[in-house]
């Protein structure tokens, strides 16, 4: 059975309406943009972002035990720790994590038995470098990114430059 031409023009002015007005809607609530570099949004607790390894404030040391659990259930195999000594007499002497290879699954967060590595809530960690993505103790104690991202990205008005007015031109009179 075919519609006649004036049902099709009611039906499809219906369709324009209901679709017009989600757009119509949309357009006159309140915008949620953020200007990157200089707002930041909150982010959840949960979020995977960098890897830190916090000092235990009541001893001043490292919460690491150094049992290598973190490093050997690492499916990148990013994690290195290496130790001096024996028993408790253990020294940790070298923590890297190399970020660039780092899947961010949070294996090595779940199996620590000290929680000794956790994330932090830094998600800048973009660099012109790689070398920069090699995180070792001392970066892994701070828990911040090497290098800001957002270097170069604000912009920053400058005076307007001064104009020079040209010389006269010879035979031109000046009031």
């Amino acid at each position: 059975m075919t519609q006649s031409l004036s049902q099709r023009v009611v039906q499809g002015a219906i369709g324009l309406v209901v679709g017009l007005k989600s757009t119509l809607r949309t357009m006159f609530e309140p915008k949620i943009t953020v200007i990157y570099p200089i707002q930041k949004l909150n982010i959840s607790n949960r979020w995977h972002g960098l890897l830190a390894l916090p000092i235990d404030p009541e001893t001043d040391n490292d919460k690491c035990i150094i049992c290598f659990q973190c490093e050997r259930v690492c499916p990148d195999r990013c994690i290195h720790i290496e130790a001096t000594g024996k028993g408790k007499e253990r020294l940790l002497t070298r923590f890297d994590i190399e970020m660039d290879k780092c899947c961010y699954c949070g294996l090595c967060v779940e199996v620590c038995p000290t929680e000794a590595i956790v994330f932090v809530p830094h998600y800048e960690a973009s660099t012109f470098n790689r070398a920069n993505l090699l995180y070792d103790l001392d970066d892994l104690h701070r828990g911040t990114p090497k290098e800001p991202i957002a270097t170069g990205v604000v912009k920053v008005k400058r005076p307007a430059p001064k104009r020079q007015t040209a010389a006269p031109r010879e035979g031109t009179v000046i009031p």
